[in-house]
């Protein structure tokens, strides 16, 4: 028969076990649905940046990390100034054919991670008419990792630019999406932020400099 004692360390370590679990699954997200995913924190340098101008709530500088083998370069596709949307997909997991799909014709779709690989989000998104996908990682908590989005090996090729949005600011901008009952917002995408230090960024309040 086993202790009492033997009993509650035999609970508390399957505990710390199922905690590091999932706290990989919501750091790491999930690599065999979302697609393959090469991991960076804090990275700078090969970021692109986009920015809101309205609702005030969500005037924001907003920090995404191009794909690194999905699509082309953000700078092939050409974007005018000032005039750009971004369309919150419907559903919003991007994987089908959505139900807005011609607001998103000549715009920056804006759909979640999961359910499928980056590339077939992309893929969906390029035949639906966008000019650009910005994929939002699907943990809502995080703030800080940015991820490489990786091709999902399946020899299908997209032709339109992807970005990495992390979970906090896609899962903010959704929710407020939501509850002002809009369906696309004004951007100005992407931003020329060579020369301003990350410091001096007008980025949301929720994210670590």
């Amino acid at each position: 028969m086993f202790t009492i004692y033997q009993i509650t360390v035999a609970v508390n370590v399957l505990t710390i076990l199922l905690l590091t679990v999932l706290n990989f699954y919501y750091t790491a997200g999930d690599l065999t649905i979302g697609g393959i995913a090469d991991f960076k924190e804090f990275e700078y340098g090969e970021d692109l940046f986009f920015e809101i101008t309205h609702p005030p709530e969500l005037q924001y500088t907003y920090r995404i990390r191009p794909a690194k083998d999905i699509g082309v370069p953000f700078h092939k596709e050409k974007f005018p100034p000032k005039k750009s949307k971004l369309i919150l997909v419907d559903p919003d997991h991007g994987c089908d054919t959505p139900k807005n799909a011609r607001n998103i014709r000549g715009n920056v779709a804006f759909v979640k991670r999961g359910e499928c690989s980056f590339l077939k989000k992309t893929i969906v998104m390029e035949t639906c008419g966008a000019k650009a996908v910005v994929i939002a990682d699907n943990n809502i908590y995080d703030d800080s990792y940015y991820i490489h989005m990786i091709d999902d090996e399946s020899k299908l090729k997209a032709n339109i630019p992807a970005g990495f949005l992390v979970g906090r600011s896609g899962h903010l901008i959704h929710s407020t999406m939501t509850e002002l009952k809009l369906k696309e917002l004004p951007i100005v995408f992407p931003l020329n932020m060579t020369f301003v230090p990350l410091h001096e960024m007008n980025q949301p309040p929720w994210i670590p400099i």
